[in-house]
């Protein structure tokens, strides 16, 4: 655990046009953190940390996902918050888009097929039951329901 709280998600941030990797992770309190591994060594160096913006019910990370092909990442929070980053060269995270989807409870995060600006989002919510797709801009392009608490 720590001052930045229990590990909540994790995802593995890798670049196919490039031998370095790193880490992603998000904990309960909210914070993701970036650390890149060192082959010559085989250790980690932490490169980022922050505290993200959750919603006005929590600020656990519940998901990540990474997407080699676009470098981006991302990432949700249990309650309503929906972030979205690209990796840069130095495995930094530069945000693309961060919104707030009302009485939405991401359980799980998916990249889908690729926009014009990059892949949609996908997000799976948890009480509601409620699929939401977002392009690049964080604008909804579809709502499906499940019918069921995922």
């Amino acid at each position: 655990a720590g001052e930045r709280g229990m590990t909540t998600a994790i995802v593995w941030l890798t670049k196919p046009d490039d031998e370095e990797d790193g880490l992603a992770y998000g904990t309960e309190d909210g914070y993701l953190a970036i650390w890149k591994r060192n082959h010559n060594e085989d250790k980690f160096t932490e490169i980022y940390c922050d505290r993200l913006t959750g919603g006005k019910d929590g600020q656990e990370i519940s998901a990540m996902a990474y997407d080699a092909s676009s470098k981006q990442l991302a990432v949700v929070h249990r309650a309503e918050s929906v972030h979205r980053f690209v990796i840069d060269g130095s495995m930094y995270p530069r945000p693309v888009k961060s919104v707030s989807i009302p009485k939405h409870w991401p359980q799980s995060v998916a990249f889908g097929q690729i926009g014009v600006h990059g892949p949609d989002l996908w997000t799976f919510g948890r009480e509601d039951g409620a699929i939401y797709i977002l392009n690049d801009e964080g604008k909804v392009l579809k709502t499906k329901t499940t019918g069921s608490v995922m």
